[in-house]
C-alpha cells in the first residue's frame, strides 16, 4: 500500500512539473518575438531585368519597428504597417541590379514569419522606390562616345557609366524572415527613359543576419 501511495505521488509530481527538455529551436527562430530594435540581413540577389540575367548583386535588408505615426505625415499607404523594412544596394546604394524598397510606401501583410508588401499599381504616380540596372542603350552610347565597339565598348561602359535608376510604378516583395536568415522574392516594374520602354525587374533573395553594415553611394565620372 505504501509503495502504491509512493507511485501515485511521483505520478502527480511528473504531471505538475514540466519536463526539463530544451525548447524547440523553432521557438527561438520566430519573427514575432516583438521587433524592438533593428535587425539587419546581408542578402544576395539573382534574377532578370529586361533581357539580362544577373547574379552576385547584394543588398542590405533592415527590419525595424514602424516609425512613429507623427513622423509619417501625411499618412502613406503603409503607415499602419506593423514593421518597417528598408532594402538598399550594398556595398553601394546604387549598385547595378540592386533595388531600394521602403515598406512605408507599400501595404504589408504578416502571417507568422511571412511578410508580403505590395505597391498599389499605378501608371501615373511613382513611389520613392526603385531598381537599378544598366540600360542597353546606355552601354551602346557610352561605348560609342569612347570610340570603342563591341565587347570592348561594353566593358568600358560598365566600368565608367552609372546604372539607370528606374522608379517603381508597381511591385511586390515576399519575405520569410527568421532570427538568422531571410529568403524571398521581389518584382518591380517601371519606365526606363533611356530605353523609352517599361522594364520588369525580378529577383530571388537569400541572406544571413549581419551587424553594423552601412552602404555608400557610388560615384563615377
Amino acid at each position: 500500500m505504501k509503495n502504491l501511495r509512493r507511485y501515485v505521488v511521483i505520478a502527480m509530481l511528473m504531471i505538475a512539473v514540466p519536463c526539463g527538455f530544451p525548447a524547440s529551436s523553432d521557438a527561438d527562430d520566430t519573427l514575432l518575438d516583438g521587433v524592438v530594435t533593428a535587425k539587419q540581413y546581408l542578402v544576395q540577389l539573382s534574377g532578370t531585368v529586361m533581357n539580362e540575367t544577373f547574379s552576385g548583386a547584394q543588398a542590405l535588408l533592415t527590419l525595424m519597428p514602424p516609425p512613429p505615426a507623427e513622423t509619417v505625415m501625411p499618412p502613406k499607404p503603409g503607415s499602419g504597417n506593423p514593421y518597417q523594412i528598408i532594402i538598399q544596394g550594398f556595398p553601394k546604394k546604387n549598385s547595378r541590379n540592386s533595388f531600394f524598397w521602403n515598406s512605408t510606401y507599400s501595404e504589408m501583410k504578416v502571417i507568422a514569419n511571412e511578410i508580403t508588401c505590395d505597391i498599389k499599381r499605378t501608371f501615373v504616380k511613382t513611389v520613392p522606390m526603385h531598381f537599378i540596372f544598366m540600360s542597353p542603350e546606355l552601354l551602346r552610347h557610352t561605348g560609342a562616345l569612347a570610340n570603342l565597339a563591341g565587347d570592348e565598348g561594353k566593358r568600358f561602359a560598365e566600368k565608367t557609366a552609372l546604372p539607370t535608376l528606374i522608379n517603381a510604378r508597381a511591385g511586390k516583395l515576399k519575405l520569410s524572415i527568421h532570427a538568422n536568415s531571410v529568403s524571398g522574392t521581389v518584382w518591380m516594374k517601371g519606365y526606363d527613359p533611356v530605353e523609352k520602354a517599361f522594364v520588369l525587374y525580378s529577383a530571388q533573395i537569400h541572406g544571413q543576419r549581419s551587424y553594423k553594415l552601412q552602404p555608400k553611394q557610388e560615384l563615377k565620372k
